[in-house]
């Protein structure tokens, strides 16, 4: 499903983030900054460096360092909370509202997102779509200069079936107050 909603086109995807190229991509990690063993393997030791460098990073944001030997622009690694922490729901629209302010910063003009804090973190997919797609929606009427492509990758039709009604019916209600240009 791809829709365009002012200047920017989202666009639901189902497949693998890490298929993606030459665009912005959008990692999970923890506070730690730790590599996810699979990716450490596709960046090589650079990434891994760069992440000891910059050292931590709060829950309900992100960093961006080079993709090392990944054929995308660059990694953006976010730190989602984890369900029953406390305050997810922010921490989670924090998330991703910096994942976009760091591309846009970066001049990426496409981003690659995973589904933020679900699966091993706990967060609920229905909760996760309603904010990520409410935060990347907002991020339209900021008029970013850069960022053209927000590309929410969905490894299971399940994720991709949930995210595809939610970002529908926030493109409707859209619609229904005449907010933003949006087209389908």
């Amino acid at each position: 499903m791809k829709a365009k909603v002012n200047k920017v086109t989202i666009q639901l995807v189902e497949g693998n983030p890490l298929s993606f190229a030459d665009a912005g991509l959008v990692t999970q990690t923890d506070p730690n900054l730790t590599i996810d063993p699979e990716l450490a393997e596709l960046t090589g030791p650079d990434v891994l460096r760069e992440c000891i460098e910059i050292g931590w990073c709060e829950v309900g944001s992100a960093v961006i360092t080079d993709p090392g030997k990944l054929p995308v622009e660059r990694l953006i690694h976010v730190v989602g909370p984890r369900w029953g922490e406390g305050s997810e729901r922010g921490k989670l629209a924090n998330a991703t509202w910096k994942c976009l302010q760091l591309a846009e910063e970066d001049r990426l003009p496409s981003l690659v997102m995973p589904p933020i804090s679900t699966g091993t973190m706990g967060y609920p997919l229905e909760n996760c779509a309603k904010t990520m797609l409410e935060r990347i929606i907002d991020f339209t009427f900021e008029d970013p200069k850069y960022l053209r492509t927000i590309i929410i990758c969905l490894e299971t039709q399940t994720t991709f079936t949930i995210f595809r009604q939610e970002l529908k019916q926030q493109l409707q209600e859209l619609k229904a107050k005449n907010q933003g240009k949006v087209q389908v």
